[in-house]
């Protein structure tokens, strides 16, 4: 670490002023990563360019060793006009298409099955099933599906309760298959979880 918490937010109060609303240029991105990693190498960010206030989203990229070092940064951050700043990847349901390259995904009609481990608290192992699998994997990888759970439940609570990930081709019959569409994902975990 260079950058104290305080330092790296000094630092961005002068930078902000310089991200565009519609477009961040590569360059500044790059600039902003690396003062990032002034502060913590683990750590990562989201930026919005379409909401007012803008969102600032540090993350740990699941890393839950580093989710103390994302939480102490955010409760530093001062008090800026027109920006949020806010720890780890937020929940934001299933309701998207994820596109990376080649791949598009309706991430709306996935499924899902859970297997659970025996640990205390309760961890799971989660099975997506994504059409064309072979091509996303093919072009992609399991990284895919993991961005997809952590957009859906968000980063703590992927990062707390998910164990272990596989992907698989959706069956060609459903009857009697134990998978589940996956906008109960959410609940289903709050249930097992107890939150």
């Amino acid at each position: 670490m260079n950058f104290t918490a305080t330092e790296f937010w000094n630092w961005f109060g002068d930078f902000s002023h310089r991200l565009s609303m519609n477009h961040i240029p590569d360059y500044l991105q790059d600039t902003l990563l690396a003062k990032l990693h002034e502060y913590d190498r683990r750590l990562y960010f989201l930026l919005s360019t379409n909401a007012t206030p803008r969102e600032f989203i540090v993350s740990a990229d699941g890393n839950s060793a580093a989710f103390d070092s994302v939480d102490a940064l955010v409760d530093a951050a001062p008090r800026l006009d027109d920006w949020t700043f806010i720890s780890l990847k937020p929940p934001q349901g299933f309701a998207f298409t994820h596109s990376d390259g080649p791949i598009s995904i309706d991430v709306s009609q996935l499924r899902f099955a859970l297997t659970k481990s025996k640990e205390t608290p309760p961890r799971f192992g989660v099975i997506l099933y994504i059409p064309n699998i072979d091509f996303v994997l093919e072009h992609q990888s399991v990284d895919t599906a993991y961005t997809i759970l952590e957009t859906g439940v968000g980063e703590r609570r992927c990062t707390d309760v998910i164990a272990r990930l596989t992907v698989d081709d959706p069956p060609g019959d459903l009857t009697g298959h134990p998978s589940l569409p996956i906008a109960r994902l959410s609940d289903w975990l709050a249930s097992q979880t107890g939150g």
